[in-house]
C-alpha cells in the first residue's frame, strides 16, 4: 500500500539549497488532522504613520479622510483623547515615535525605551515560527540615527528588530532568496547567467512542488490548484520585488551582468537610490509602488504562517517630502503642510495627504481581510489578527502636539467593543497598550506604569 504524503499547515517545501517556500493557510483543511489547531493562533500587527490627524478631521466617524478605514467599520475600535507622555530628545515627532507601542520615553533617539508591543506578545505566547517578527515600510526620513522614527518594533533597549525598507531585502528575508549576482565590478558572464538562473527562491524546490502536485502527493485537485496558485503567487511577488530594484540601480526591467544587492545607504531617504519606472524617491507615488509590493509581500508571509507579529511603517515620524495633488501642492508635507494647518489655503493638500496615508493601511487590512484566504476557524486573517493603528501626534499637529491621541483598534477577535470612543479625563496611551494586553490574557506591566491607572472601558 502506497503512503500519501501530507504536508503539516506550517511545513515547508524545502529544496537542496535550503530555500523555503511556505504552504498556505488552507492545507490544514484536508489530509493530516495533526497540524489543524481548534482556534487561531495570536497575531498581533502594528501600523504607524506619521504627523498625526487633527481632530476635527475625525469627530465624524468614518468619513472624509477616514473613509477608507469604512469598510472595516465593524471590526473596528477607535479610540480618541488619549495623551502620550513620553520624553525624548528633539520635539514631538520623536516624543510620540519613541513611545508608539512601546510606552515608554528614551533619553537617547537611537533606542526605544523598552520592548514593544508585538515582541511581548510574542514571547509570551512562545510562537514558533519561521520569523518571530517582521517590520517593513516606507520612510523619508533624514536622519538615520534617530532610530524611534522609523523601528517600531523591539526587543528592549538597543535591541531593534530592524524594519525592511527595501523590498527586495525582504523577499529574502521573508523567503531565502539568494543574491541576484555576485559582488565585484567584474563577473565572468557564465557565472553571471548561473546566477540569473537561481534568482528565484521557486528554483530550489522544483522537485518537491512537482511531487506535492503530482498523484503521488496524495491531494486532491482543488488542493494541488491551490498549491500551484500559491507558488504562482510568491513566483510574481518576487519579479515585482527584483524588477523594483533592478529599476532602483538603473538596470532596467530584466536582470544585467553586474547586478547586485546595494550596500547599506547612510540616508533613509536613498534607501531604494534613484528614480523607479519614471517615480522619483520621497514622492508619494513612489510610494504607494513599494507600499504595494510590502504589503502583498507581508501578508503572504501571514498567511503562510511564517509570522504573526510585526510592524508596518506607513511613514516614519516627522517625514518630510513634497506632496502634489488636485487640490494644491507643497514642496514639504511635513513643515509646509501640517505645521501650516491653520493655513486654509494649505488644508485642502494636508486633508488630502492623510486621505492618502489611510488608503494605503485600508489596503493591508484589506488584503488581511480577503474572504477567500480563510483561517482555520473559518474567519478571514483580519479577524483573528489584533491590527493597532496609531500615529506620533496628537490634535495639535501644527505644534507638536500629544494630547488628544487618536488609535484604531481592527479586528483582534471581537475582545474590544466596536465604535468610537472618546476618552475624557487624560488618559494615557500607556493604559491603552496594557487594555490590549488584557484582551489576550497577558497580565504583563507594559510601559511606564507611571501613566497606568487601569485598563480603558473598551474591553467587551
Amino acid at each position: 500500500m502506497t503512503t500519501k504524503h501530507r504536508f503539516a499547515r506550517r511545513q515547508f517545501l524545502r529544496g537542496a539549497g535550503g530555500a523555503a517556500i511556505a504552504l498556505p493557510f488552507l492545507l490544514s483543511r484536508e489530509g493530516s488532522t495533526f497540524a489543524q489547531t481548534s482556534s487561531a493562533p495570536e497575531r498581533l500587527i502594528t501600523v504607524f504613520f506619521p504627523q498625526g490627524i487633527p481632530a476635527s478631521l475625525r469627530n465624524n466617524g468614518f468619513t472624509g479622510v477616514l473613509a477608507p478605514l469604512a469598510p472595516f467599520e465593524s471590526k473596528t475600535t477607535m479610540v480618541q483623547g488619549l495623551n502620550c507622555n513620553a520624553d525624548s530628545p528633539n520635539n514631538g515627532h520623536s516624543h510620540g515615535s519613541a513611545g508608539f507601542a512601546c510606552g515608554f520615553g528614551t533619553p537617547v533617539l537611537s533606542t526605544k525605551g523598552g520592548p514593544s508591543l508585538d515582541w511581548v506578545v510574542y514571547q509570551t505566547t512562545k510562537t514558533d515560527t519561521f520569523l518571530p517578527t517582521l517590520s517593513a515600510g516606507f520612510s523619508a526620513g533624514d536622519d538615520i540615527e534617530e532610530s524611534v522614527r522609523f523601528n517600531h518594533s523591539w526587543r528592549g533597549v538597543n535591541q531593534p528588530n530592524i524594519a525592511y525598507l527595501d523590498t527586495l531585502k525582504m523577499f529574502q528575508g521573508i523567503f531565502g532568496g539568494q543574491p541576484m549576482m555576485p559582488a565585484g565590478s567584474t563577473v565572468d558572464p557564465t557565472v553571471a547567467l548561473k546566477a540569473r538562473q537561481r534568482v528565484s527562491v521557486l528554483d530550489a524546490v522544483v522537485a518537491d512542488y512537482q511531487h506535492v502536485v503530482s498523484d503521488a502527493g496524495g491531494y486532491s485537485p482543488s488542493i494541488r490548484n491551490l498549491i500551484s496558485d500559491h507558488l504562482d503567487t510568491v513566483r510574481e511577488l518576487e519579479k515585482r520585488a527584483v524588477a523594483l530594484q533592478l529599476a532602483a540601480n538603473g538596470q532596467g526591467a530584466a536582470p544585467m551582468i553586474g547586478c547586485q544587492t546595494p550596500l547599506q545607504p547612510t540616508q533613509m531617504d536613498s534607501i531604494l537610490g534613484p528614480s523607479v519606472n519614471g517615480l522619483d524617491p520621497k514622492t508619494t507615488p513612489y510610494f504607494t509602488a513599494e507600499w504595494s509590493i510590502i504589503v502583498d509581500l507581508y501578508v503572504l508571509a501571514m498567511r503562510c504562517d511564517l509570522v504573526r507579529f510585526g510592524n508596518l511603517l506607513c511613514g516614519s515620524g516627522g517625514d518630510s517630502y513634497g506632496y502634489s495633488c488636485p487640490v494644491g501642492n507643497t514642496d514639504n508635507i511635513h513643515s509646509n503642510g501640517f505645521h501650516l494647518w491653520a493655513n486654509t489655503d494649505v488644508r485642502p493638500i494636508v486633508t488630502d495627504h492623510i486621505n492618502w496615508t489611510m488608503t494605503n493601511i485600508a489596503l493591508f487590512l484589506s488584503k488581511l481581510d480577503d474572504p477567500a484566504f480563510k483561517d482555520v476557524d473559518g474567519g478571514t486573517l483580519l479577524d483573528n489578527t489584533t491590527v493597532l493603528i496609531g500615529t506620533e501626534l496628537g490634535d495639535d499637529v501644527a505644534n507638536h502636539g500629544m494630547t488628544d491621541m487618536p488609535f484604531w483598534v481592527v479586528g483582534a477577535k471581537k475582545r474590544f467593543k466596536v465604535g468610537d470612543f472618546p476618552i475624557q479625563g487624560g488618559r494615557s496611551d500607556v493604559e491603552l497598550y496594557n487594555t490590549l494586553l488584557r484582551g489576550t490574557g497577558i497580565n504583563l506591566a507594559f510601559g511606564d506604569q507611571k501613566y497606568f491607572n487601569d485598563v480603558l472601558p473598551i474591553l467587551a
